[in-house]
């Protein structure tokens, strides 16, 4: 009897050995991402990530325990060889060192999950769950951020001279006349783009579409976003350019009224979907003895690139040690100690990291050569240690230099936080998600110094010395 097919034969009619190894398979599992396990726990409640993961996580545990009321055919099950290869291949990338990043690895378990577990039909969209059960939004908004904002600064451009407003676009930025409208990175829709995945993926599991019809679903999700996006950043161009006047909940307002209208398409094309019946459904290409053969030498193969890729990381050239300003804006620069959680976070950054005092402020300065996911913004670090943070309008100093801003409040005090990220040859972004793709796009014109400052106010306008 092939090990494959355990899951399809009754308990009772098993020998003592098929028993024992679907429970082996399960345990080998759940020793494999036991560091996962432990890293998401953490994530989900430092406050560095929003929880939304969790709800989808309890609604696909939920979709899963009740898809036994559609018949024994539709019941969850596990092939214990997939399951046994997946663990020993999960234990060789976490014990061995092969990935740093717990995110892909996370990806990575769920993609075994659905190579291993027999799920009832309907499963494309609990694996969609899963994924969106993951720590996601920070790292949407640093690598996806950007991207999104410039998609919706060309809309709202486009949609704006349609309607006879002469407006110019510079990057993320708006120019309508002498006045400077930016696009900031709450602006980019990312959570939008997760709560409508989130919609899209529960009607995909509650109406048991195929793989292909919850792809199709939720790539008309992320373009329903985009558009929406776009429009949003329209109707809100008008009050932060000065050309209108809205009370404070308007803006809000039309965000919300924009998810709605996104939403309703979302549930119109997953209708239109269902109606459609089977017809897109993939057939199981991963069955059979041969074709696990296949994926299992694939995945092997795929273990093996990341190794290798593991041992020729970049790293800085060296005797490129960063040399530090020692004014800032006409006042001197006094170099402070780093404490032990920022040496701690020092010691993996792929750069130099200095730390200032400046009057009442701090900065701190990063210096990379090349981009990276850990030259994280400011805010991360915030949340993580218990402030709360919002974003506020990019604010240019007194030198006519862009920074990005955002207020962080803890025990009643206020601090600014100012932030921008530089090229050696003095382009600067006034986010994190920018400075990466311009880094990623023009590799030669690191390194990047990131400055950041944290001073008490209660003005955001309270910047120049």
């Amino acid at each position: 009897m092939n090990a494959q097919t355990l899951c399809c034969v009754p308990l009772e009619q098993r020998s003592p050995l098929a028993r024992a190894l679907p429970i082996a398979a399960v345990i080998a599992f759940g020793i494999s991402v036991l560091p996962l396990l432990s890293w998401y726990a953490r994530r989900v409640s430092d406050g560095s990530d929003e929880p939304l993961g969790v709800i989808a996580l309890v609604v696909a545990l939920f979709m899963l325990a009740t898809s036994t009321r559609y018949g024994k055919r539709d019941r969850i099950g596990i092939f214990p060889g997939r399951l046994l290869v997946s663990a020993a291949l999960l234990s060789f990338i976490q014990f061995g060192g092969v990935l740093h990043y717990p995110l892909l690895i996370g990806l990575l378990a769920i993609a075994a999950i659905a190579f291993s577990v027999k799920m009832p039909r309907g499963k494309a969209g609990t694996i969609a769950l899963l994924v969106l059960s993951l720590p996601l939004v920070a790292s949407l908004d640093f690598y996806a951020g950007y991207p999104l904002r410039l998609i919706a600064a060309e809309i709202t451009t486009f949609l704006l001279k349609l309607g006879g407003i002469p407006v110019e676009k510079s990057g993320v930025m708006l120019i309508d006349g002498d006045r400077l409208v930016g696009i900031d990175p709450p602006c980019a829709g990312i959570r939008m783009l997760w709560t409508s995945s989130f919609v899209a993926a529960v009607l995909a599991a509650r109406m048991r579409l195929s793989w292909l019809r919850t792809l199709a679903l939720l790539a008309v999700a992320l373009a329903c976003v985009i558009v929406g996006n776009g429009v949003r950043a329209a109707i809100v161009f008008f009050p932060e350019s000065g050309r209108v006047e809205w009370p404070d909940w308007a803006h809000p307002g039309a965000g919300l009224l924009v998810h709605g209208a996104v939403l309703l398409a979302v549930f119109g094309f997953a209708g239109r979907l269902n109606e459609a019946g089977n017809r897109w459904s993939l057939k199981p290409w991963w069955q059979g003895p041969r074709n696990i053969a296949k994926v299992s030498v694939g995945i092997l193969l795929v273990g093996a690139g990341l190794f290798l890729t593991s041992l020729v990381r970049h790293r800085p050239a060296p005797g490129s040690a960063a040399t530090w300003p020692t004014m800032l804006d006409g006042v001197s620069l006094l170099p402070q100690p780093l404490s032990p959680m920022e040496q701690s976070f020092a010691r993996s950054f792929p750069g130099e990291i200095a730390k200032f005092r400046w009057g009442d402020a701090e900065v701190i300065m990063r210096r990379s050569h090349q981009a990276t996911r850990m030259m994280h913004p400011s805010s991360d670090c915030l949340r993580a240690a218990g402030y709360e943070t919002h974003s506020e309008a990019v604010f240019r100093d007194a030198d006519g230099q862009l920074w990005g801003a955002s207020l962080a409040l803890r025990d009643g005090k206020r601090w600014l936080v100012h932030e921008r990220y530089v090229s050696e040859n003095g382009d600067a972004c006034t986010d994190a998600s920018a400075w990466y793709w311009q880094a990623m796009l023009h590799p030669d014109a690191g390194p990047w110094t990131a400055t950041t400052v944290i001073r008490p106010s209660t003005r955001s306008s309270d910047f120049s010395r």
